[in-house]
């Protein structure tokens, strides 16, 4: 989420500085391995200090993005090979190094700075595009972040922006890059196809050695992700609202004070016609005084009836009020005088009224009921949270807990870090992301804390944790069978593909192979570009045939994984190149900020070289190979 937050506001440290610093993320799975030293600092950096600590955060956050994005709970020893812990170590010092420096060349940011760039940030705003209080606070509280640390993070990158941020300045882009860059963007071919599919008939069927190969080979595809038994009990209004009684008098109290709730305006569906002026106004009403339809003018005009057609609008919904006042003026059926508006001249047919009404009381009593009731529920919410957190102390069993206070709870088996069951079922889980975030984050036996909804809570207790680990093939043979018999077509059609290009040679014809091919429809493509991707040509077919020459054949899997194409790359054109086009603007500018990207990387990596950096090795051994503190 930090990251959002940097891409939001279009700063340069997100790319740079991918862990950023936060200050209250929960540790999960590597504690132990912290222990002992804490305190102490793992790195120092001129002035500037990296305690164990803070590193220990940083490669939870790291290992936390990283299961999120595979869907694989990442465990520490997975992130020790592959170099993860190596990675946020190097980031924080690169980090450290900018803060150092601009610490000896006395930058600061002010106050006022920050609050603007915290209130300009997408992310932070309303539907009205202003600064919202509450959803500031709501994201940070779902992300684990206090404000002061969140202003401290932007204090610190605002200060590293205003050091690698000249990098960018006065970049030049020398036309002849300038132009290499839009004809490889810009160009244009046409291509001729047609596909042929394999049979899976033309599959020897797979050995047990051979199932046994695929399972080894690649172990990740039947590799079970960690799954996590858990309870959730959560309270909201809704939860407890039908529990609450209310009497008569309390209905008819709210009632009265709310009777406007109650009441519908009078609605109508409307056509309207509008006109330039009076005279076309007045002559289009004497032919439909005359009997025509008034449709058949609205189709005359060129509209549609959908165009001018207005279901059930109230009064208040017409921008001219003097349109307004005469359609709800017109009688159901009649078509008005002309109307003289603020911004043109209309004609209206009234096609439907709907009077307006005013429910009484026993009309809408459930509706009534059911607002009262979620009313006192808001009010209720507290002291059912401070219910529940009393019997949590007193190690009161979950079932027992929600039964008592009479608010739902769910009991899961089984669920990994993206929502799914052992059957890949996707679970409803309420508050998901953050409910989930929190499960894998916690343990079993540890109490945790409430998470906070809008108007509500959701405890969690973790029960069971199952580690990732492979699965017997005998339990995923079907699926290995599966991919086995996959990799086999996709190498048949690959073969069968590249063996129909290189008998063509360069004398056959599309036509010719077509026909050799069961007769394959012959399809053409045209205008495609390198960077678009379209309903005929995806991806790897556009780059296969950008790769080939324009007059000769080339070919490409389908994403089937059993279908190929064989394509003649008919044409190829290339735009005029002008630097000061619109086109020839967009791709320097590209350009620019790529290379501007570049070297505030460059940038960074020169004031890290530079920089006075002692590691404690000692520490940094326990550390990285786990050993006892």
């Amino acid at each position: 989420m930090m990251e959002a937050f940097r891409n939001a506001a279009k700063g340069w440290v997100a790319k740079i500085f991918l862990v950023l610093l936060v200050a209250s993320f929960a540790v999960w799975g590597i504690t132990d391995v912290f222990k002992g030293f804490q305190a102490q600092d793992l790195v120092t950096v001129g002035t500037r200090a990296i305690p164990a600590a803070e590193f220990q955060q940083q490669l939870n956050q790291a290992m936390q993005r990283l299961t999120q994005q595979t869907g694989k709970q990442i465990t520490l020893e997975e992130a020790r090979s592959m170099g993860l812990a190596q990675q946020v170590l190097d980031r924080m010092i690169a980090s450290s190094a900018v803060d150092d420096l601009g610490g000896k060349l006395n930058l600061n940011v002010g106050d006022l700075a920050i609050a603007n760039s915290v209130q300009q940030n997408p992310l932070f705003q309303g539907t009205d595009g202003k600064f919202d209080r509450q959803r500031f606070e709501n994201l940070l509280r779902q992300n684990g972040l206090s404000e002061q640390a969140f202003l401290a993070s932007e204090r610190q990158n605002t200060l590293r922006a205003s050091l690698a941020g000249p990098a960018r300045a006065n970049i030049t882009l020398p036309n002849t890059l300038g132009e290499a860059l839009f004809k490889y963007r810009e160009e244009s071919r046409d291509a001729r196809y047609f596909t042929f599919t394999v049979s899976e008939a033309d599959v020897p069927a797979a050995t047990d050695a051979d199932l046994k190969k695929q399972y080894e080979s690649t172990p990740a595809a039947y590799t079970a992700p960690e799954y996590r038994g858990v309870a959730i009990m959560k309270v909201e209004p809704g939860d407890i609202a039908n529990r609450i009684q209310v009497d008569e008098a309390q209905l008819t109290e709210y009632f009265a004070a709310n009777e406007k709730d109650y009441y519908t305006p009078e609605k109508r569906t409307l056509i309207q016609l509008s006109f330039p002026d009076l005279v076309a106004a007045e002559a289009a009403r004497k032919r439909i005084d005359a009997g025509e339809d008034i449709m058949k003018l609205a189709t005359e005009m060129g509209m549609k009836e959908t165009d001018i057609t207005f279901k059930d609008w109230t009064i208040d919904q017409f921008l001219d009020e003097a349109i307004g006042k005469a359609a709800f003026a017109t009688a159901q059926g009649a078509v008005s005088a002309p109307i003289k508006g603020a911004l043109n001249t209309a004609l209206i047919k009234v096609v439907n009224v709907s009077p307006e009404k005013q429910s009484t009381l026993n009309e809408v009593k459930d509706k009534v009921r059911a607002t009262v009731q979620l009313n006192r529920a808001r009010e209720e919410i507290q002291s059912t949270y401070d219910a529940v957190e009393d019997a949590r102390a007193q190690q009161t069993k979950f079932e027992d807990i929600a039964a008592k206070a009479g608010i739902p709870i769910l009991v899961i088996p089984a669920v990994d870090s993206t929502g799914l069951d052992k059957a890949g079922v996707d679970l409803s889980i309420p508050n998901k992301e953050e409910v989930l975030a929190a499960i894998f984050q916690g343990d079993v036996g540890l109490e945790a804390d409430a998470i906070s909804l809008p108007e509500g809570f959701v405890w969690y207790e973790v029960r069971e944790v199952v580690p990732s680990a492979v699965r017997p093939l005998e339990e995923v043979k079907e699926a290995v069978r599966g991919d086995y018999t996959s990799n086999k077509l996709r190498t048949l059609a690959a073969d069968k593909a590249k063996a129909i290009v290189a008998k063509a040679g360069t004398t056959s014809k599309l036509e010719s192979l077509a026909v050799e091919n069961g007769n394959a429809t012959i399809k053409e493509a045209k205008g495609l570009k390198r960077n678009q991707v379209s309903e005929a040509f995806d991806g790897v077919a556009t780059l296969a045939l950008f790769a080939a020459k324009p007059g000769t054949l080339t070919w490409s899997l389908e994403g089937d994984g059993k279908t190929a194409r064989v394509i003649e790359a008919t044409k190829s054109e290339t735009p005029v190149y002008s630097a000061i086009s619109v086109l020839g603007k967009e791709v320097a500018d590209n350009a620019k900020s790529g290379l501007g990207e570049d070297l505030e990387d460059i940038m960074v990596k020169a004031i890290r070289a530079g920089a006075d950096v002692t590691l404690n090795e000692d520490l940094w051994r326990k550390i990285s190979t786990n050993a006892a503190p």
